[in-house]
């Protein structure tokens, strides 16, 4: 006799039925893509940012579900954390979609104002040209992926780990903006939306895969301090090096500048000047200082049981988060409230006449000139190419979040994990308990490796067809390619150490969160830090 499952089957329960494991998933897509159809017979619709900001909100709603379940276990909670995560999902894809109907309205109105009556097709227009693109499409990578696992048994714990973080993917995407850019034509190939959706998908599985492996650390025992520790470090670290390292050298933050593009058009240009935002820097510097005293008093417990420090070290940490936020606050309400960017910044290098210099050295290594013309340069000339920019540009200079998206992602990141290990240390035993087995955390991070290792595999292979048609090259050593290949090599040595060394468990958790922290700055850091042919994504 056939049985028919519930919604609380579906949200709890192990089950068998492929449809039905799969039906948030395929409901998402579906519902999608019926957005889509709808957009294309209407102009009067909601925005892809707008989709973007209710997919946010929904993976945050179903994170706390998630997380509130934990402690107090509720199938109510259970069902209300999946499908707000489908609908997290839907929101996602929807957006992506969207931003592809409008990207293909921008190009044919540009085809048309210059008289072109031809329509190329329709892969010309993917969104997938940009970081903000591929920032949609990573946290679609992880939502569908933990979509798949939610249904399964235990496994709902996955929303609370790994939601947040597609959360925080676009936050970052928020802040990094929604402008469209136009891709050189050697790029246009029909391997770029191949080759980018690929990582996509691929990203957002190394994203399950880290956080299955953060369970199962938390699961094996590994004490929350110890965790601590390593956040703390993270989050010194992006305190000490944003803002070209001035908020430990001068106690100061100073946000990028913006100056308008020469036409309606044109995006906004990053300025090499930077402006000081009041309070940001000494109140990232005392937190910085509260996160050194917290790392002191954990190593302390950790190496020596010394219940004092461990006591003290949950003190610092707390205030160390209570500090940030308080930096963030300032941040943001300092970059909106400042309206006199100039005068203030003609201020500022009167205290600090050496930074005009600077900035006209950054503004002249960008005009292609050899190594020997650079060299000939004198610091006379750097220094009046800066002034030449001021008296230009001066006037047109506006603050804006969005010339600094990695610096404020890196310190909202910083502070999720600061927020997860306090979490953590409060009813820890009642916690684990609740956590799915250690075999199914080993087996299900095994499984998310090994998609990633073939994800990532396709990805070189396909970037390299990709650079092999538009650069006459298949490889070059850039520096994404080299990111992405050591973060493919990392995963290779997590699957040849288990099969051949056995090695299960911690060791695989350890690589596991290697090879993400590797992929995260492929994503990242090489776009921002690095220049190279990949720079624009």
């Amino acid at each position: 006799m056939s049985q028919v499952l519930s919604a609380d089957d579906l949200a709890g329960a192990d089950i068998k039925s492929p449809f039905m494991q799969y039906l948030p998933a395929v409901l998402s897509i579906v519902g999608s893509f019926g957005v889509l159809f709808w957009r294309l017979q209407t102009t009067n619709f909601p925005t892809d940012e707008a989709l973007m900001m209710c997919a946010l909100a929904a993976y945050l709603f179903a994170a706390l579900v998630q997380l509130m379940n934990l402690y107090a276990p509720s199938g109510m909670a259970e069902k209300l954390s999946l499908w707000t995560a489908t609908l997290g999902v839907f929101f996602n894809l929807s957006s992506w979609l969207v931003r592809w109907v409008a990207a293909y309205e921008r190009e044919i109105a540009m085809l048309r104002d210059a008289g072109n009556p031809e329509t190329p097709w329709m892969f010309r227009y993917i969104p997938f040209a940009n970081l903000y693109d591929l920032s949609l499409a990573f946290a679609f990578g992880a939502g569908i992926t933990t979509l798949v696992f939610l249904t399964r048994k235990n496994f709902s714990v996955l929303a609370a780990f790994t939601l947040p973080l597609a959360a925080l993917i676009l936050t970052l995407a928020r802040f990094i903006g929604s402008d469209f850019i136009d891709l050189p034509p050697v790029l246009d190939s029909y391997w770029r939306p191949i080759h980018v959706g690929v990582a996509s998908i691929s990203y957002g599985i190394t994203l399950v895969c880290f956080a299955v492996a953060v369970i199962y650390l938390l699961k094996d025992k590994v004490k929350p301090e110890s965790m601590a520790i390593w956040a703390s470090v993270f989050s010194f670290a992006v305190i000490a090096t944003i803002s070209k390292f001035s908020v430990l050298t001068d106690f100061a933050y100073r946000a990028g500048i913006f100056v308008p593009g020469q036409t309606a058009a044109d995006k906004p240009f990053f300025t090499p000047f930077r402006l000081e935002i009041p309070y940001v820097g000494p109140t990232l510097a005392i937190s910085a200082l509260l996160l050194l005293g917290a790392i002191a008093a954990f190593l302390a417990y950790v190496y020596r049981e010394n219940l004092q420090a461990r006591k003290i070290g949950h003190g610092l940490l707390a205030a160390a988060f209570i500090f940030q936020l308080a930096a963030v606050g300032f941040w943001v309400s300092g970059v909106e409230a400042i309206n006199d960017v100039y005068p203030r910044l003609q201020t500022q290098i009167q205290q600090n006449p050496g930074q005009v210099a600077a900035a006209g050295k950054e503004l002249v290594s960008k005009q292609n000139l050899s190594a020997q013309e650079f060299a000939a340069i004198t610091p006379a000339q750097f220094e009046q190419a800066g002034q030449n920019f001021l008296q230009q540009a001066g006037s047109s200079m506006f603050l804006s979040l969005k010339t600094n998206p990695v610096e404020f992602a890196g310190l909202i990141t910083g502070i999720a994990g600061l927020f997860f290990v306090m979490l953590f240390s409060f009813r820890t035993e009642t916690l684990r308990k609740r956590l799915p087995s250690l075999e199914s955390l080993d087996s299900l991070m095994y499984k998310t490796a090994c998609l990633a290792f073939a994800g990532l595999a396709m990805l070189l292979i396909t970037g390299a067809i990709w650079a092999n048609e538009s650069w006459g090259r298949p490889w070059g050593f850039d520096s994404k390619e080299t990111g992405a290949l050591v973060a493919w090599l990392t995963y290779a040595a997590f699957l040849h150490t288990r099969i051949s060394r056995g090695w299960k468990g911690r060791s695989s958790a350890y690589f596991a969160i290697i090879g993400f922290l590797l992929v995260i700055f492929t994503y990242l850091g090489v776009s921002y830090l690095l220049p190279g042919l990949h720079s624009y994504a």
